[in-house]
């Protein structure tokens, strides 16, 4: 299942392939589902149950079709020693495709077995990897669960991510005035040099031990001899605590106002939230849950933050309490992406004991 799925293409936004297997796969396990479009959007999201034939509660598990690039043409390649890679050209997709095809094994087990089980729920995602974009257009009404698991972090199975963080992204652009380099560069505001000096101004990297700033891209000028009338720059904020990101990115605008103000410059500044931090305490329900299950199969969990987000971030926002769990998926986001048939099974006997706990 894991190979099927991942010679399917489903780059960021792109997903309509991946959509329509997944539709006839729930179909097949007798599932409900229903696609939930989003406008400009090739494919929505999918929302599934698995219909319970106990009166246990729901359960929820989140995924994502979609894979980073390069993603087109990618197919597995079994290895002697267990490794299953792509041919080195693209990623290999487990990245979100272990955690879909553990979904999908799981529920045929259960169904094959006719295991006793609540309500199972999933919810897919289009658009994951840029900033979570696909989740949210989500139509969690339709969600009953009150805890769910979200099958989309590296490293070995067992290990699970309990609180992750606030990511804002931001562009300032800096607006000054042209002039010729050589003739008159008195007459002309330096866009760059404001740039660069209020930059300076401001510590990148972790700022403190909840937070991270990074300036990431710069464009502007209009020619090496033209004093630069504007320059662009991004980034963006990371913390474990949301009100400290909303501080930083009104620092930053505040301090790219002083500088432009110094030379009769202005500047245009705008920032998104993508996502909000949570964090899930030990003793919940949803971790002892997943404890239990790793018990099952003789595994050690490792509770850890992880600084990347996931859909789950909106999960938690909208009172679902949920957490990050590894699922087979290695060096992610490179064509150096690996599993291994061990994994994969671990990650499917994890999701099938967190089904019918």
């Amino acid at each position: 299942t894991f190979c099927e799925m991942v010679s399917i293409d489903s780059e960021s936004y792109h997903e309509k392939k991946m959509k329509d297997y997944l539709v006839n796969i729930f179909k097949e396990c007798q599932m409900e589902c229903i696609e939930m479009p989003i406008e400009g959007f090739e494919a929505g999201n999918l929302y599934a149950v698995f219909k319970g034939n106990t009166n246990k509660e729901p359960i929820m598990f989140s995924g994502h079709m979609d894979t980073v690039s390069p993603g087109v043409g990618k197919h597995a390649i079994i290895h002697e020693d267990g490794r299953i890679t792509s041919d080195g050209t693209t990623v290999l997709g487990a990245d979100d495709v272990s955690a879909l095809a553990s979904y999908i094994e799981a529920i045929r087990t259960i169904k094959e077995n006719n295991l006793p089980h609540g309500d199972i729920e999933l919810a897919i995602s289009v658009a994951e990897e840029p900033y979570d974009a696909g989740s949210a257009y989500y139509d969690f009404s339709r969600i009953k669960s009150r805890i769910g698991y979200t099958f989309d972090l590296a490293g070995e199975v067992g290990l699970a991510a309990i609180e992750a963080p606030s990511i804002i992204s931001f562009k300032i652009s800096v607006l000054g005035k042209s002039a010729h380099a050589g003739f008159n560069p008195e007459d002309g505001i330096h866009a760059l040099k404001i740039a660069s000096n209020a930059i300076s101004r401001i510590p990148n990297g972790h700022v403190n031990n909840k937070t991270t700033v990074n300036f990431g891209t710069i464009s502007g000028g209009e020619g090496r001899n033209i004093v630069p009338r504007e320059v662009v720059i991004t980034g963006e904020i990371r913390s474990f605590d949301h009100q400290d990101a909303l501080k930083w990115s009104e620092h930053i605008k505040a301090t790219f106002e002083e500088e432009a103000i110094k030379q009769q410059a202005s500047i245009e500044y705008s920032d998104y939230v993508h996502i909000e931090a949570y964090k899930i305490n030990e003793d919940e329900e949803v971790v002892t849950r997943f404890k239990d299950a790793c018990g099952k199969l003789q595994l050690t969990p490792r509770l850890i933050s992880t600084h990347g987000g996931s859909d789950n971030n909106r999960f938690v926002k909208e009172g679902i309490r949920g957490i990050v769990v590894a699922c087979a998926m290695n060096d992610c986001h490179s064509v150096s992406e690996y599993t291994t048939i061990d994994e994969l099974e671990k990650s499917t006997l994890l999701a099938l004991y967190l089904m019918i706990e």
